[in-house]
């Protein structure tokens, strides 16, 4: 009994969507493909599997954990499933479409995980997302930020929050202290669990640091907080340690300044030690966390030169989100409900006519079986078709 049950059963973090749910996430899909359109942003749709070596070349090679592989019959290859899709997009835009101009492509579809994320119990998440390439200035990270702020706006996000960082601050000054690859890993642990106690010990074992790096290095975790206050706070503290912490202080300024504008309310947070994605990206990184549940449902940053396996070095930015984890926000904006009609399945060529105008016209027309009782199925739908003086009418 027990072996015939679990022939029913899906792996876990592997899920059903059923109708309801299924028909709201394609809605929030459509939004939302939708509104990266009208930003310039064109549809590619990747394939779902890849040889291995498209899938984690480069900066994607992080992904080689949470990347299900298996052999390719026809080839003897290795062959993946993909965890992101962001990878193959930078292979499409390298490779396939081989612009000279900033290209702006958008995506979706379902991811598959070997392991759940942190933030999410599912191994399948359906991302939807769009990169920008081609540009390394400022103002294309404005452009990802607002187009993600819009989307999340569109789709009905309550409250959110935006998170700020640039993992270059980190990445300049660990520079100055030529760790091995093994006491980096460390070092990013304690940071990520902002875990101040082993922090502030391993800093003071560091030796032939300077007494004002050190200092700062013991700040590094604190520094988080409001993005408008923090900031100028960040300008003296980092000022002169090095030329390319100068210009990521500058250049997250200029995002506050510009998002300070245009969403005068929006909360912004800034945390220098947030690392997530540190080996893949390469500079500012943020995300958007929705008020309800304090729950990080967007995110993304810089990655520049992830084309270069496919032979163009290319600046990128981007960010993604997934629809499965929107279904648990209860406050987003709810479909408007599709009503559904019911006609009784008899050869009448007016009624068959009636129908084909009312599809058309993007109703729902279902039609009832003389041999299931009628009262059982006129309870799920909204009105039926009937003949009323030779015309069939809704009722």
């Amino acid at each position: 009994m027990a072996s015939e049950m679990n022939r029913w059963l899906v792996p876990d973090g592997i899920e059903d969507i059923l109708p309801h749910e299924a028909e709201q996430v394609e809605h929030w899909r459509r939004v939302l493909l939708d509104e990266l359109r009208v930003w310039g942003y064109e549809l590619v749709m990747p394939p779902l599997v890849e040889f291995v070596q498209a899938l984690l070349t480069g900066k994607a090679s992080d992904l080689d954990l949470d990347t299900c592989q298996l052999v390719d019959q026809a080839s003897g290859r290795m062959m993946g499933i993909r965890a992101d899709m962001t990878p193959q997009v930078a292979r499409i835009d390298a490779h396939r479409l081989k612009q000279t101009l900033p290209v702006r492509l958008c995506y979706t579809g379902e991811v598959l995980r070997a392991l759940p994320a942190e933030h999410s119990s599912s191994r399948s998440p359906i991302q939807v997302g769009a990169e920008l390439f081609g540009h390394a200035n400022v103002q294309s990270d404005i452009e990802v930020m607002e187009l993600m702020l819009s989307a999340c706006q569109r789709i009905g996000v309550q409250a959110p929050t935006l998170v700020l960082g640039h993992v270059g601050i980190y990445r300049a000054l660990t520079q100055h202290l030529n760790l091995t690859e093994a006491q980096s890993l460390v070092a990013q642990d304690m940071l990520q669990r902002k875990s101040l106690p082993e922090w502030s010990v391993w800093v003071n074992a560091l030796s032939g640091v300077s007494a004002r790096l050190k200092s700062v290095l013991h700040a590094l975790p604190m520094m988080c907080g409001d993005a408008t206050s923090l900031l100028p706070e960040l300008a003296k503290t980092l000022s002169g340690i090095d030329a390319n912490i100068d210009l990521a202080v500058a250049r997250l300024n200029s995002i506050v300044k510009h998002i300070r504008m245009t969403h005068p309310t929006l909360p912004m947070q800034c945390d220098i030690a947030d690392l997530r994605g540190f080996q893949y990206h390469t500079g500012v990184v943020f995300g958007l966390i929705e008020g309800q549940r304090q729950r990080m449902i967007a995110s993304g940053g810089r990655y520049d030169d992830i084309g270069a396996a496919f032979g163009r070095a290319r600046p990128a930015t981007g960010f993604s989100l997934d629809l499965r984890q929107l279904l648990d926000l209860d406050a987003l904006v709810q479909p408007t409900h599709r009503k559904r009609y019911i006609a009784p399945a008899v050869a009448d060529m007016a009624l068959v006519q009636v129908i084909e105008r009312m599809r058309r016209e993007g109703h729902c027309v279902v039609i009832g079986f003389p041999d299931v009782d009628w009262a059982s199925q006129r309870k799920q739908v909204d009105g039926e078709l009937v003949q009323d003086n030779g015309r069939w009418v809704l009722r």
